[in-house]
């Protein structure tokens, strides 16, 4: 007779959870994605600067520091534009610079809070040899998460709405991914509810 020997998996888990609000967790993720998109958008725009020219720079090959494509995007990009158009590019450029370290705070950071100050939460980093602390409210986050998505904006269409309204009629048109998940019947009216309505 052979007996077999039945292992159960553990129902429980062990997580150490980081103590912050669904909300600061969204933001947080939203500045994440924002930033990402960018860096992406800066790099496409730059590379785009190249075409025609036979070898690209180190900076654009491995695209490993984005502070070196952002250089190579005030170079190749905003200068290369005149009037208007060259002074929004060069107000995100100026933007972007000064928001760094705002955003090396929020994803190079480990997130703290205290009793007395629920509603504040310190992002907390080594650098150079220092630590370095910076604080944020939720509302801190939303507003920064924003100023991302009008960056990428200005730097997308810096003419503005006709630059938007130019591409839409060369695509034919848009629908987003939540305009598609209302549509496809996954998301409801009531679940798009802003999320600092429900803090």
């Amino acid at each position: 007779m052979q007996i077999r020997s039945i292992q159960l998996e553990s129902p429980l888990r062990h997580i150490l959870d980081t103590e912050l609000s669904e909300r600061e967790t969204y933001l947080i993720g939203s500045i994440v994605s924002q930033w990402g998109f960018l860096e992406a958008d800066i790099f496409d725009q730059t590379l785009l600067s190249f075409e025609g020219c036979e070898s690209l720079p180190a900076a654009m090959n491995k695209n490993a520091q984005f502070s070196a494509v952002l250089k190579l995007w005030l170079e190749r990009v905003v200068e290369s534009n005149d009037g208007a158009r060259k002074a929004v590019l060069k107000a995100q450029y100026d933007k972007i610079i000064s928001l760094n370290e705002f955003r090396q705070a929020v994803v190079h950071s480990r997130w703290e809070w205290t009793p007395s100050a629920p509603h504040e939460i310190t992002a907390v980093r080594v650098h150079n040899k220092s630590i370095k602390r910076v604080k944020f409210t939720s509302d801190d986050l939303a507003d920064f998460a924003a100023d991302l998505g009008e960056i990428r904006y200005a730097i997308r269409y810096p003419g503005g709405v006709q630059d938007r309204a130019k591409e839409m009629a060369a695509v034919g048109g848009y629908i987003s991914r939540r305009g598609w998940d209302l549509l496809g019947g996954r998301l409801k009216i009531d679940d798009s509810t802003d999320r600092s309505d429900t803090e």
